[in-house]
């Protein structure tokens, strides 16, 4: 399967340097449509503004965690509700991915990640 490089991506990342890497790494590889958020409230202020097909989203982060994003955006009515929800993350404890697989997370990649990884869970999570 290949991935088209024009679907609309959102970044969800406190750390400006991580979001940027994360960003820099999906332009070279061809994605053309990235958007930026530093935390979940303003991931959430973008869902309701613009169409957006992939999220990755920190889970530690300041205001709204990845999880509390997550959890509000699998609760909501609106027609994003469904887009696949990637989660990156500096732990890989067991309970955190099975919280997080009860909001029908479509992927978990643990920093620090590699090119390979991203582009293979983002292959999976669009399956």
């Amino acid at each position: 399967m290949s991935v088209s490089k024009d679907i609309q991506i959102l970044v969800v990342e406190d750390n400006e340097k991580i979001r940027k890497l994360l960003c820099n790494l999906l332009t070279n590889v061809g994605f053309v449509n990235i958007d930026e958020a530093g935390n979940g409230i303003e991931a959430w202020e973008t869902l309701t503004q613009k169409k957006v097909e992939l999220m990755l989203t920190d889970w530690m982060m300041p205001e709204m965690n990845g999880l509390e994003l997550l959890k509000k955006v699998r609760t909501s009515s609106e027609n994003f509700k469904n887009i696949p929800i990637m989660m990156i993350t500096a732990s890989d404890k067991t309970e955190n991915i099975v919280e997080a697989g009860k909001w029908n997370l479509n992927g978990y990649i643990v920093k620090p990640f590699s090119v390979k990884t991203v582009l293979s869970k983002i292959e999976e999570a669009l399956r």
